[in-house]
């Protein structure tokens, strides 16, 4: 569970991948609004009953990737592991 303004959890995944991987695994998620611009790919996690939603970012590297996930509302401090979880969920759709 994180504790900041706003809540998130962020993870850094050794390995090569491409923009169009992320991209294509955040689909699979059943995530919205999936876009990619200049090596970051972003999508959207819906309301849920963790938080009002949460935006998910991976900052695509050659050696790398870096998984982000805040809460949408920026007064939200807690976040009750959904964000971690979000990240666990991509990493784990990215190895397949």
């Amino acid at each position: 569970m994180s504790f900041a303004f706003p809540a998130f959890h962020e993870a850094r995944l050794p390995g090569m991948f491409s923009a169009a991987v992320v991209e294509v695994a955040m689909q699979r998620l059943g995530w919205s609004d999936v876009r990619r611009d200049a090596g970051v790919v972003t999508g959207k996690v819906g309301f849920n009953l963790w938080s009002f939603g949460e935006t998910v970012a991976v900052t695509v590297a050659p050696d790398h990737v870096l998984l982000r996930s805040a809460c949408v509302m920026p007064t939200q401090c807690i976040d009750w592991g959904k964000n971690r979880r979000n990240v666990e969920a991509l990493r784990a759709a990215l190895g397949r």
